[in-house]
């Protein structure tokens, strides 16, 4: 074999322990990747771990702060000739002296009302009206005793109407069908509707009447059905509604009742708007649903 041969072999011998190498070095680097994967993953469970720990003892030193040990809504009533939520509040407190004195502030956006409340022993009670149209409520109790002061939130909701003894639990709808014609006037038609009530905190309904589907077209009544009792207590259902529509046109379902108070709830349930291709994208429902209505 001369010269020539044998450094072609050793360059081709070379050349394969140095492929060995590298699918070596490859692997040794996917377990390396994968080995710090791994460790990542273990690092992020320790660190949600840690997170927890840290809010819980958080929770734990901010809840032996507090004074307020239980409290809760006894009732939520409707007045209709303050148009307010009277709402009976109860708490409890885990510290307290002969003297102590509890009074609820309830904040309604930019308005604050106080309200006294009455007890001992550290058991408290009283009644906070708040106005059905409010928006971003809060309530506190401010807490006092031998010049001591203190204050703490007990409740928040973004809505009053969170509160009212009539709340829509869920809805169900069959369409919509859109049928256009050549002069681009149309219908709209919905085939079926369902919605489910439920009281406050799932409390019994109040005595409910005229209760009943209705379509609005551009903010108006275009199609209203009595609803009929569904398979269980708080689910109505109706049949086909339907409505003219032309392009532009916005429709909304709505669910109307009455509770025995006179007072009229209509919940959104969902939204349409017409446009050259159609029926176009869903809506959400406006911040002040439901619309409420007096006798």
């Amino acid at each position: 074999m001369d010269r020539k041969n044998r450094t072609q072999i050793w360059t081709l011998v070379l050349c394969v322990v140095l492929l060995g190498m590298n699918f070596w070095q490859l692997g040794r680097i996917s377990d390396l990747r994968n080995r710090l994967g791994s460790v990542e993953t273990n690092l992020q469970m320790e660190t949600r771990r840690l997170d927890e720990r840290v809010q819980d003892i958080q929770r734990k030193v901010m809840d032996a702060d507090k004074l307020v040990q239980d409290c809760e809504l006894r009732s939520v009533d409707v007045d209709t000739a303050s148009r307010c939520l009277r709402a009976e509040v109860s708490l409890r407190l885990k510290e307290w002296r002969e003297d102590t004195q509890v009074q609820m502030t309830v904040i309604q956006g930019p308005d604050t009302r106080h309200v006294a409340l009455t007890g001992g022993g550290g058991q408290y009670t009283g009644v906070v009206e708040i106005p059905v149209g409010s928006q971003e409520v809060r309530l506190l109790a401010q807490i006092s005793a031998d010049g001591m002061q203190k204050e703490e939130d007990l409740f928040g909701w973004q809505s009053a109407s969170m509160l009212l003894p009539v709340q829509c639990n869920g809805w169900g709808v069959g369409g919509p069908d859109y049928a256009r014609n050549a002069d681009k006037t149309g219908t709209l038609t919905v085939s079926h509707c369902e919605a489910e009530l439920m009281g406050y905190e799932k409390r019994p309904l109040p005595q409910l009447s005229q209760q009943a589907f209705r379509l609005r077209r551009n903010g108006d009544v275009a199609a209203e059905k009595t609803a009929m009792y569904g398979e269980t207590i708080g689910q109505y259902t109706s049949e086909e509604l339907a409505s003219e529509a032309r392009i532009g046109d916005e429709f909304t379902l709505t669910f109307f009742c009455r509770d025995e108070s006179g007072l009229g709830y209509e919940f959104f349930l969902d939204g349409w708007a017409i446009d050259d291709n159609g029926i176009g994208a869903r809506y959400a429902p406006e911040v002040d649903w439901p619309k409420l209505t007096w006798d």
